[in-house]
């Protein structure tokens, strides 16, 4: 695989992590409720994941030499400022499935580049355990 089709990549994960849906309501406050805090944390823990992969994709991109592409959060984003976290939950397991379908698309574009494959392995792995555990946070049919 050329060098520049993996640094692309290498970028699109990137955006898909530091540019996600929960990136982006770190500084919003939905609206909770008692018994949110399962909810609460799950969200922090995709936030905190997502900033660590997000900082190794960058630290890898540029150790290749290439140009790393911040881009902006989706303008879709700004209808969801003030949501309940139920409601957030829910989209950010919905963004999750389709960012695991563009992982998994990653992942075989940089077969043959066994460091960059690897992190991409370890993302997915990483975003199939969030979104068990917002799954989790569904309520149950009595």
């Amino acid at each position: 695989m050329k060098q520049a089709s993996i640094l692309n990549t290498l970028n699109r994960l990137y955006l898909i992590e530091n540019r996600s849906l929960a990136m982006y309501m770190v500084d919003a406050c939905p609206w909770t409720h008692s018994g949110d805090e399962k909810a609460s944390q799950a969200m922090a823990n995709i936030v905190a994941d997502q900033k660590v992969m997000s900082q190794r994709l960058a630290d890898l991109i540029d150790a290749r030499g290439g140009r790393l592409h911040n881009g902006s959060f989706p303008m879709q984003f700004t209808d969801l400022n003030m949501v309940s976290l139920d409601y957030l939950v829910g989209e950010v397991a919905r963004l999750l499935r389709q960012d695991i379908d563009s992982i998994r698309a990653s992942i075989e574009k940089l077969a043959g580049d066994r460091e960059a494959q690897e992190l991409a392995e370890e993302i997915l792995g990483s975003e199939q355990a969030h979104l068990e555990a917002l799954d989790g946070l569904a309520p149950q049919p009595a």
